[in-house]
């Protein structure tokens, strides 16, 4: 029998982020999956075999929100990319070493040991091995991600989805 993915629940992403960018996070279940505009954030992420095991999605907004707190970059600039609708080459570093971190949160043990890849801006740039896992996944978890200091609802979805390993 193959071995799972581990999909994460709603407190380990929420007992996993707070640390990792140093500020208060609320993390709640989405009441609907999470659909994501064309400004959306993907991280893939593979196995030792270098296949596709998992996808992260976020909102422009809270990829934003997240790489701004990690840098301790202020609000305002990732407002100014929001606005833009995408991410100026500093959020996209500060972006890149979150997607990064958040490898652990699917790697436990027992579960295949799984490594962040690349990160795609846009659903039109996206791979066709993530559009698949996106279509058809083995599980997900939809939530909404609150970052503290950033802003009136300084936050947006995140979404996780497995894909099926040999």
């Amino acid at each position: 029998m193959a071995a799972k993915i581990h999909c994460p629940k709603l407190k380990e992403l929420s007992d996993h982020l707070e640390p990792l960018i140093g500020r208060a996070t609320t993390v709640t279940a989405s009441k609907t999956p999470n659909k994501f505009k064309d400004s959306c954030q993907t991280a893939r992420y593979v196995g030792r075999d270098g296949k596709l095991a998992a996808v992260c999605q976020l909102d422009l907004e809270l990829a934003a929100y997240l790489g701004a707190a990690l840098a301790m970059v202020p609000i305002g600039s990732a407002q100014d990319d929001i606005k833009a609708g995408k991410l100026s080459p500093n959020l996209v570093d500060a972006f890149r070493e979150v997607a990064n971190i958040l490898a652990g949160v699917l790697c436990v043990d027992g579960a295949p040991h799984v490594r962040w890849t690349d990160l795609t801006s846009g659903l039109a740039a996206m791979p066709a091995d993530a559009k698949a896992v996106i279509a058809k996944p083995v599980e997900r978890i939809d939530v909404h991600v609150e970052v503290e200091g950033y802003g009136g609802g300084g936050g947006g979805n995140l979404t996780i989805l497995t894909a099926k390993v040999a």
